[in-house]
């Protein structure tokens, strides 16, 4: 009885010292392969700083770009611009770097996220329809330049003018307009603080630095291009007075007849 005890304690004493052995030995291998794996990745990562070294170094800048898809119409805000490290080499010939050259200003078309932001993605940009440009609820109207100050080329795309119509008027306003009723030309301040969106200009011609103006494209409210439509084709007399940016607000004129004229500076 006593030696079969001792047999089983014996056979218990070598099963455990074999475990302790395999799981020795399992330990040291998990601990090579730990310490390969990261003698591995040391060298790998000295490698890529050999190399990263040795390439030659691209020079970026902070480009601004659309931080998300931006539609036509939308103005650009702080929100809507996102400066992100660009390749020099990369970067679109006609890409504004500058975020107070896009901040503000109306999109003509649309932008993707990530694009950078060019001058022709913006209202009133050359290339762009001038039809972008027109205010809502307004016209583009073109009128010929007939009167000297138009004639001068002091007015610019952007100024804003001042329209003056004389036209014959009944001798008698109160009396029943007849073909040959007597008339006498009257003028008046016909529409004020018009908006002159380009200046029409004649092919230049060699060796001219500036060529004659010959129409001017305003913005105009419907109504007041209907006026301006009957003056034109009615024979009415059209000069333009140059407008102040300073003076938005309208003057107040009364219209001008022979009779009053010589009423109020003739007496």
């Amino acid at each position: 009885m006593e030696s079969r005890r001792l047999a089983v304690t014996r056979r218990s004493g070598w099963i455990l010292l074999t475990l302790g052995a395999i799981l020795a030995i399992g330990a040291g291998a998990l601990v090579y392969l730990v310490l390969q794996q990261q003698s591995v990745a040391a060298a790998e990562q000295a490698r890529r700083e050999v190399l990263a070294q040795q390439a030659p170094q691209v020079p970026v800048i902070k480009l601004p770009v659309a931080a998300r898809p931006l539609a036509p119409g939308n103005t650009i805000g702080p929100d809507d611009i996102l400066l992100k490290d660009y390749p020099v080499n990369l970067v679109p010939v006609n890409a504004l770097t500058d975020t107070t050259q896009i901040e503000n200003r109306i999109l003509a078309r649309t932008v993707g996220q990530g694009d950078p932001f060019q001058k022709s993605m913006f209202v009133g940009e050359r290339g762009e329809s001038i039809s972008q440009e027109i205010p809502p609820g307004y016209v583009l109207f073109a009128f010929p330049i007939v009167d000297l100050l138009g004639q001068s080329n002091l007015i610019a795309d952007g100024d804003r003018i001042d329209l003056y119509l004389t036209l014959n008027t009944p001798l008698n306003a109160a009396a029943t307009p007849a073909p040959d009723q007597p008339t006498t030309p009257t003028t008046a301040l016909t529409l004020q603080n018009v908006q002159v969106l380009k200046v029409l200009r004649s092919e230049p011609r060699e060796g001219a630095t500036k060529t004659p103006a010959t129409a001017l494209l305003c913005a105009m409210r419907p109504e007041d291009a209907i006026i301006l439509k009957h003056i034109k084709d009615t024979g009415g007399t059209i000069d333009f007075a140059l407008r102040s940016p300073l003076d938005t607000e309208p003057f107040t004129t009364e219209p001008l007849d022979l009779p009053e004229l010589i009423q109020r500076y003739m007496r």
